[in-house]
């Protein structure tokens, strides 16, 4: 791939990591903290809080039902 053909595909789409990270966030919510390569997410929808903990090609994820993000801060 020439370098133009490379920017342009960064341009539109992110780099390689970003593209990941982008990736990860709508999946799993709003990044917390990233520390070693491990990540923390959090996301609130209708009814539930989750939490998930992202790292090393696996997933944790907690959820906590009836309560709203505001509660646990």
């Amino acid at each position: 791939m020439d370098a133009f053909r490379q920017a342009a595909d960064w341009l539109e789409h992110g780099r390689p990591g970003e593209r990941s990270a982008a990736e990860e966030a709508a999946r799993f919510g709003v990044l917390l903290w990233d520390v070693g390569g491990r990540r923390a997410y959090e996301r609130q929808e209708a009814g539930a809080y989750r939490l998930s903990l992202v790292g090393a090609g696996s997933v944790l994820t907690y959820e906590v039902l009836g309560v709203a993000l505001g509660d646990l801060r």
